[in-house]
């Protein structure tokens, strides 16, 4: 059996056609017979490949794959273990041991795995090796139970049925397409919540503005600053504020994620909403939050506030495996 594994740095590319280079296995009976690196000469689907196709590669061991790149492999009947995340040294390892599976190195034990057959993975205690996108029957979407009897998930309480009842009354909502504005309005109505917390970063002030007038119309709104309470950065010499180049006096202000929160916990608001707080405070914001918390705006300073459109551009998803390497 012929592998092929995408490497960045003796690790695994984090998407299969972004890779600095392709390790070549050949195994037999759980031995490596040879290894060999193979140098890709460009990044994409075309010169993945023709790579493969070069070394006349039955599997690939990979990352990342979107689904029209494993549609297109497997018409060239190459075979793809996906969502691998690991060592160059634990997958060669597995490889030996048969323990390699989609979505190796993502649980927290290293166990042959039913992955492919949710229940069957429970069943075995493995838990933690379920992988929803490696499911190969899926027949949580046909409505029958993927999961086994003995997990039992926590009741949900009174105010979490009703917001999943309107979460889902939006959501199934056939007459017409609500943007995340709209659909935001809508849920608050339909939940009768009366006070809107607002808990953005100042560099999306603008839009905090216009979405803080509409809101008005329906809603008491309190918006609250990532700023709010003017802690101060200390810089490396210990004063409180540098000089910018036009003379004036500038701050470097620390954001307050704990604060926001506070702030709108003591206003008991029946909802936050967070508008474009930096990765992690937002996260913090989240635990200190009382009331319920969604995100309406994400703030994202290369792609215009969509973040999503990073998945679709070889260019940041590159910028994003290059990342991973540095971190290694």
């Amino acid at each position: 059996m012929r592998y092929a594994i995408p490497i960045s740095n003796r690790r695994i590319a984090p998407r299969c056609t972004f890779a600095e280079s392709l390790l070549l296995l050949v195994v037999s009976q759980n031995r490596i017979k040879s290894q060999q690196t193979y140098n890709m000469a460009g990044y994409g689907l075309l010169s993945l490949a023709k790579a493969l196709a070069e070394n006349r590669i039955d599997t690939l061991i990979c990352g990342g794959i979107s689904r029209e790149n494993r549609a297109y492999l497997e018409l060239q009947n190459i075979d793809i273990i996906d969502n691998v995340a690991s060592t160059v040294d634990d997958i060669i390892e597995s490889l030996r041991n048969g323990l390699l599976h989609p979505g190796y190195g993502l649980g927290g034990r290293q166990v042959k795995s039913t992955v492919g057959d949710t229940k069957a993975a429970l069943a075995a205690g493995q838990v933690d090796l379920i992988d929803c996108l490696a499911c190969q029957n899926r027949v949580c979407l046909r409505g029958q139970n993927c999961l086994d009897s003995r997990l039992d998930f926590p009741k949900p309480a009174k105010e979490d049925r009703r917001i999943c009842e309107a979460s889902m009354d939006i959501a199934c909502e056939r007459e017409r397409t609500l943007c995340r504005l709209s659909e935001l309005v809508y849920f608050c109505l339909e939940m009768k919540y009366r006070k809107i917390g607002i808990a953005f970063c100042i560099d999306l002030l603008e839009p905090t503005e216009i979405l803080v007038r509409v809101l008005r119309r329906f809603f008491e709104v309190a918006p609250v600053s990532c700023k709010v309470g003017g802690i101060h950065l200390a810089d490396p010499y210990g004063s409180e504020s540098s000089v910018d180049k036009t003379g004036e006096d500038r701050y470097d202000v620390a954001c307050n994620p704990i604060g926001q929160a506070e702030i709108l916990n003591h206003m008991h608001t029946d909802l936050n909403v967070i508008i474009g707080i930096c990765m992690g405070a937002d996260c913090v914001f989240s635990r200190y939050s009382q009331a319920p918390v969604t995100t309406l705006f994400v703030k994202d300073k290369s792609l215009a506030n969509n973040p999503i459109g990073a998945v679709y551009s070889d260019y940041y998803l590159k910028e994003a495996a290059s990342a991973s390497v540095q971190r290694t």
